[in-house]
């Protein structure tokens, strides 16, 4: 896998999301893995969040990316509250 071809891809996906869908991918991200699967199949069955189910499949190949993605998140989040 190309790591820093998905993590362009993700950061393409995640900056074209509304502030509710960023609190919801992080919310997302930081729970625990038979979460994430279950919540990764709801999104991808409802065509208006497939796309955020595909930026969730790419995060769970790369960890460490979607540590780094927490985090850029949590700043995005933070800076709009």
């Amino acid at each position: 896998m190309d790591i820093e071809r998905v993590g362009r891809r993700v950061q393409r996906r995640v900056a074209r999301l509304p502030l509710g869908a960023r609190r919801e991918l992080l919310r997302i991200l930081a729970s625990p893995p038979e979460v994430r699967a279950d919540l990764i199949r709801q999104t991808y069955e409802r065509p208006d969040t497939r796309e955020l189910s595909e930026v969730l499949m790419d995060l769970e190949g790369a960890p460490l990316l979607r540590l780094d993605v927490m985090e850029a998140l949590k700043e995005s989040v933070k800076r709009r509250d």
